[in-house]
């Protein structure tokens, strides 16, 4: 990334490709548990003495998974890059054995890896090279296990918003207003309440040469929409042309925030799907509830990411996309998409003039929204699509909004403890664990399979 008018222009990282199923988390907010139980666990073998973990002030250390955790299916594998020089890192490189899985050239450094039904001892290494050429490793060794049984729960969560006639937020509803159905079929719903976990937002504003004429009353708009934020949440902020700038990552300092608003100008093309995609990668490790608030004027012009490949994004984040059109040059249809494949929504507005009244409206939405919980019926992980659609069962003129849908796929195995080497194997759940988007900002040696 390189440094252009007090923000940092994702170029290199938005040309790379989202790697085969990396993206396909278990998305919608989805907290999913499975308890294992343990006959036999057999020592980890030691890793292979290659690169210095640290050199010159340059270190990397892998942060998930745990060394000797029990690894299972589609886990993610994350690192931490630390350096005396900002940006040092060129790129941290994820094995698997002997196997190069990925290279990813942004932070956060993570891939996912398909470590199979069996888990086995096996060595996971991140190697960071720094710009002046040289490299170092950090490694860790997951554990082989033998299983007796399995007794496994998933859980979905969705995150509700509704609305009346005049599309201002309904409240007060209990959990016999609403029924939940997968594929079809009705589900139970095992908890319910109002959605108080913090807010971390983005706020993703386009810049392009067109905004000229309009943008001193978006940026006052924006600032204005600062007022959302509790003392436990945080937002950042990113701008775009034919470039897209993290002006502000995320904080709870308004002044900052605002002074990040006010120094966007107008110039250049449109490349909104890049910056879609930039903002999901930057809110995935977030585990808080997360938001998009996108605003645009036109199509896209410039981005290495396509239209179908934003809007998958979207549909695997676990992230709502409040989308903003302004002017009779929205794309209209991509901005809807966006919204409806997050559970968002999507506003119009003829010029800037009206955006303080929309922003608003988000704003009460997002301080106005339900948490639905429930066990699904099908709990295999099988990589497919899940339609959800939630119903009120109250009086008619409501409209529900969540997202559509998740992928089946198993979120990052927590680690295990092991059971006593004899006697009966004791069952033991792992705690619950909400689902995570993978970052992609990398280059794929092999896909990462999925689930």
């Amino acid at each position: 990334m390189r440094r252009r008018g007090g923000g940092w222009v994702a170029a290199a990282v938005l040309a790379a490709v989202l790697a085969g199923g990396a993206g396909l988390t278990a998305a919608g907010g989805l907290a999913l548990a499975s308890g294992l139980a343990l006959a036999q666990v057999e020592p980890p073998s030691r890793a292979p003495s290659r690169a210095p973990t640290a050199r010159h002030g340059f270190t990397v250390k892998i942060t998930e998974p745990a060394d000797g955790a029990i690894a299972m299916g589609p886990t993610r594998i994350a690192a931490e890059v630390t350096s005396e020089e900002p940006g040092a890192a060129t790129e941290v490189t994820f094995y698997v054995g002997e196997k190069k899985i990925f290279v990813d050239r942004e932070p956060p450094y993570q891939t996912v890896h398909d470590f199979g039904t069996e888990p086995k001892s096996m060595v996971v290494r991140a190697v960071a090279t720094h710009r002046a050429g040289f490299s170092v490793e950090d490694s860790v060794v997951t554990r082989q296990l033998r299983l007796s049984y399995v007794v496994e729960v998933r859980r979905v969560r969705l995150i509700l918003s509704v609305t009346d006639g005049a599309g201002a937020p309904v409240t007060g509803l209990g959990r016999e207003s609403f029924k939940v159905y997968e594929n079809g079929v009705e589900q139970e719903i095992l908890d319910f309440g109002t959605e108080e976990r913090p807010l971390r937002l983005a706020l993703v504003l386009d810049t392009s040469g067109s905004m000229r004429g309009e943008l001193t009353q978006v940026q006052l708009a924006a600032a204005g929409f600062l007022d959302v934020l509790r003392p436990d949440d945080a937002a950042m902020v990113i701008d775009f042309d034919d470039q897209v700038l993290l002006l502000q990552d995320l904080t709870g300092t308004r002044e900052d925030l605002r002074a990040a608003l006010m120094s966007t100008f107008a110039r250049g093309g449109t490349a909104m799907y890049d910056a879609v995609h930039a903002a999901l990668r930057r809110l995935a490790p977030e585990k808080e509830r997360k938001a998009v608030v996108l605003l645009s004027d036109g199509g896209d012009t410039a981005s290495v990411f396509d239209r179908d490949r934003a809007l998958e994004a979207a549909k695997s984040a676990d992230v709502l996309i409040y989308a903003i059109g302004i002017g009779g040059g929205a794309d209209k249809g991509v901005l809807r998409a966006l919204a409806k494949e997050s559970g968002g929504q999507a506003f119009f507005a003829d010029s800037a003039a009206e955006l303080a009244g929309i922003y608003q409206r988000i704003a009460d939405q997002l301080r106005s929204q339900y948490l639905v919980t429930y066990s699904s019926s099908k709990p295999e992980y099988d990589g497919t699509w899940r339609k959800v659609r939630v119903d009120h069962t109250g009086p008619q003129g409501y409209t529900v909004r969540t997202r559509p849908g998740y992928y089946a796929v198993k979120p990052p195995a927590a680690p295990l403890e092991a059971a006593p080497a004899s006697g009966p194997p004791a069952p033991e759940a792992a705690p619950e664990e909400e689902g995570g988007s993978p970052g992609a900002g990398g280059e794929a040696a092999a896909p990462p399979a999925a689930g």
